[in-house]
């Protein structure tokens, strides 16, 4: 059987959601969420589009730099250490760690849905995805906040 990796972004992005909504599974949302994040922003890339984890990488470090004294510039790499900490910390445990994350994961969960599904919608200016039930519902939590 082949499958094509935007099916599996689909898959993956649609059960992040569903448990999103359950709403006592944030720490697999934010991991399911987060796969799909990355598939899709390899898609976006190969477009020519930008994905959201990207631009909001480059806005971050444009704001830090601009708001720092210079003698604490942050680059594009920690910048995305910061952004994909929560999802990172979650679903790695390195010998250096602590075995307690510290973090709210329905705020995190709902900040990389948030990034996912708008990648997701751009994608459907480039390629035939569907606005499934869950992605226009969690759209339309998103424009109402």
């Amino acid at each position: 059987m082949s499958v094509t990796k935007l099916d599996i972004a689909r898959e993956l992005l649609d059960r992040g959601l569903r448990l999103y909504y359950q709403g006592d599974s944030y720490f697999s949302s934010l991991h399911l969420g987060g796969a799909a994040e990355e598939i899709l922003g390899e898609y976006l890339r190969r477009s020519g589009l930008t994905s959201n984890f990207q631009s909001w990488r480059t806005s971050g470090v444009a704001l830090v730099n601009a708001m720092s004294d210079g003698d604490d510039a942050w680059t594009s790499d920690e910048m995305g250490k910061a952004m994909n900490y929560a999802k990172n910390r979650t679903k790695h445990l390195d010998q250096s760690e602590s075995d307690v994350v510290s973090f709210n994961p329905e705020a995190e969960a709902t900040e990389l849905l948030e990034r996912t599904v708008s990648d997701y919608y751009q994608l459907m200016s480039v390629h035939d995805l569907p606005e499934t039930e869950l992605i226009s519902r969690f759209n339309q939590r998103a424009s109402r906040a």
